[in-house]
């Protein structure tokens, strides 16, 4: 909202609004925090890539645990039941 309709000296307005410190609203903005959200995305997406891959071998359904013994096995990646999205 503030870039949209160029509120400058509404921050603190907003951010009391929405419960947010202002400090953690320049975080957010800030040149570091962007660059470690779209490292996740990135290492998100590669992860959804391997699960696809794996759910679809054999043309079988599979769930989390075969997803898992798949990536072992046939990818040699290790990963703990956790990481593994269930939603396909």
């Amino acid at each position: 909202m503030i870039e949209k309709y160029q509120f400058q000296r509404m921050v603190s307005v907003l951010c009391e609004a929405a419960g947010v410190s202002r400090s953690g609203y320049y975080r957010y903005w800030s040149h570091s925090a962007i660059h470690r959200r779209m490292q996740k995305e990135q290492r998100d997406e590669e992860i959804s890539l391997h699960v696809r891959r794996a759910f679809q071998l054999k043309k079988r359904n599979k769930g989390a645990r075969s997803i898992k013994m798949t990536l072992e096995g046939q990818y040699q990646i290790v990963w703990n039941l956790k990481r593994i999205p269930t939603d396909k």
